[in-house]
């Protein structure tokens, strides 16, 4: 592939300043606004987004997928490595969801929350080490760039040779990457199996913990993580 660069230049108004307020900061009200509307997820509905998660899990069709459809198998690893993205960036947000100063914690609390931080870091260590890994091994393969092509053209008032070389991206071990889709296809059921319970897992440990947190007395307070 050729790479083509260009320069723009960005027209600036009459007061030498970009669209705005004049001081450079058109954008601070709708910022301030987003700002003041913004709320941080409570536990329970960081626990529903969770269990919401499960019908977006990719499907695995009765024959399985077949490993010699590149398309399909790429389909199936991106959509599902998605929904692990947003799983681990909804597990972030119990952190702000159950915050609350160490001293105002009651020794019970504390053992409910060290109980639930295990929890959830157990789900995402099987996630990371059983699930994540086949994904990018297809999803992003091993490449290498290589000279696929030179031109050479003389000018024949001056003589000048110009050399134009083309280059495109190869996978570095084809046989590898192969050898990836075939283990992705032939685990697929039980890798949607793993997250699916490592999900319902979590489900069950936050409602388990906000009943523990009830029990304690500490229903109408802000959690600490």
């Amino acid at each position: 592939k050729e790479l083509t660069t260009s320069a723009k230049k960005t027209k600036k108004n009459g007061d030498g300043k970009k669209n705005g307020d004049g001081n450079g900061n058109g954008n601070s009200t709708n910022n301030s606004n987003d700002a003041l509307e913004f709320k941080p997820l409570t536990l329970k509905q960081i626990r529903t987004k969770i269990i919401k998660l499960k019908d977006r899990v990719p499907t695995v069709p009765p024959s399985g997928i077949d490993a010699s459809d590149k398309e399909a198998v790429r389909l199936w690893a991106s959509t599902m490595q998605a929904v692990i993205e947003e799983f681990n960036l909804l597990l972030c947000c119990v952190s702000a969801a159950t915050y609350k100063w160490g001293t105002d914690r009651s020794g019970a609390a504390d053992q409910n929350l060290g109980l639930l931080s295990s929890e959830l870091g157990n789900a995402q260590d099987q996630i990371t080490t059983s699930i994540t890994p086949r994904l990018t091994n297809v999803l992003a393969p091993v490449v290498d760039l290589v000279n696929c092509e030179t031109i050479t053209t003389k000018d024949e008032k001056t003589g000048v040779e110009t050399k134009v070389n083309k280059f495109r991206t190869e996978e570095n071990d084809p046989a590898f990457v192969h050898l990836c889709r075939v283990i992705l296809c032939r685990n697929a059921a039980m890798l949607r199996h793993v997250f699916l319970t490592n999900v319902n897992k979590i489900a069950q440990c936050v409602e388990d913990y906000l009943k523990a947190t009830k029990k304690d007395g500490n229903n109408s307070r802000t959690f600490a993580y």
